[in-house]
């Protein structure tokens, strides 16, 4: 994932996501660790929220590419 990309919001175990959840990676990507494993993570502004953050790549799944 790059910034400009369309991601939306996945649930650990595939559970159920059931409100609006897309958004645009702004930042990113940076390395770091969830406990003991590497993980990368983007910054996400989120259109339903109007707010961004920072959030792991299992957490997102790429909508559509930016150019």
């Amino acid at each position: 994932m790059k910034p400009g990309d369309l991601v939306k919001w996945v649930m650990p175990g595939g559970l159920p996501v059931t409100e609006h959840t897309a958004g645009i990676v702004v930042d990113g990507p940076r390395e770091g660790f969830q406990g003991t494993e590497r993980r990368e993570s983007y910054k996400i502004h989120w259109f339903a929220h109007d707010e961004a953050g920072w959030h792991n790549d299992c957490n997102l799944e790429l909508i559509s590419e930016g150019r």
